[in-house]
């Protein structure tokens, strides 16, 4: 079992978090992920029960019987959401949420995801939800611009580039990790005690940037889902 997977983990049952990049799933103690692009549904194994996060294409998973497709909730266990609208709320920031404050008892967190999207939400110690922000990814980032439009995943050290491709992936990846590191600043600036989670496709070469310590946690929607789903089973 994953080190921050507190929950007590259902082996039958098939978590899958469909996000616009990737698929990635979790399955008896082990994780398992693709891209879209790859993705068919003969790779998931069989399971008694399914539960998706979905922010993507649902199609994908058109010939899965008896999928629960999981929503936003306003409020579940300590979590309160900030959003007047709770369905608003993206289900992967929701089960992100959920996943932290089971995992991080008693803490404020910001929980970042540097995905397709890069999010960044506040829970504070009692669970409430102060609110979050949506930025571009990094991918969405290079590619905001067709004359200069990168694939690269790069984030480089130097700072100044000599040729027009590098002045592009290397401003664009100091633009992506600043703006990580300005929000964590801010925040440790109001909240001393503040534990910083990181998730997402992108995490683990931003946490190489990073000039704070986060908690490295790329499978953190799933680990949520597989919480959540435990409700809708009891």
């Amino acid at each position: 079992m994953h080190p921050y997977l507190t929950c007590q983990l259902d082996k039958t049952s098939l978590y899958i978090d469909v996000g616009n990049t990737a698929v990635k799933w979790l399955f008896d103690g082990r994780y398992q992920s693709v891209k879209v692009t790859k993705f068919s549904p003969a790779l998931l194994p069989e399971a008694k029960q399914v539960f998706v996060s979905c922010v993507g294409d649902a199609s994908v998973l058109s010939v899965v019987k008896n999928a629960i497709f999981v929503e936003s909730q306003p409020n579940f266990k300590t979590f309160k959401s900030a959003y007047e609208n709770a369905d608003e709320l993206g289900v992967d920031r929701f089960l992100s949420m959920i996943a932290v404050i089971d995992q991080q008892p008693n803490q404020t967190r910001l929980v970042i995801d540097a995905g397709s999207a890069l999010t960044f939400d506040l829970v504070l110690a009692d669970g409430r939800h102060r609110g979050g922000l949506i930025m571009p990814g990094l991918g969405k980032l290079r590619r905001s611009f067709d004359k200069f439009c990168t694939e690269s995943q790069q984030l480089h050290n130097h700072k100044l580039a000599d040729n027009t491709s590098d002045a592009w992936t290397c401003g664009t990846g100091q633009m992506f990790t600043s703006v990580v590191n300005a929000q964590i600043e801010h925040y440790l600036d109001e909240f001393g005690d503040l534990v910083v989670v990181l998730s997402g496709g992108d995490s683990k070469l931003l946490a190489l940037r990073l000039s704070h310590v986060v908690r490295l946690q790329p499978n953190l929607v799933l680990e949520g889902l597989s919480i959540y789903a435990q409700t809708l089973t009891a």
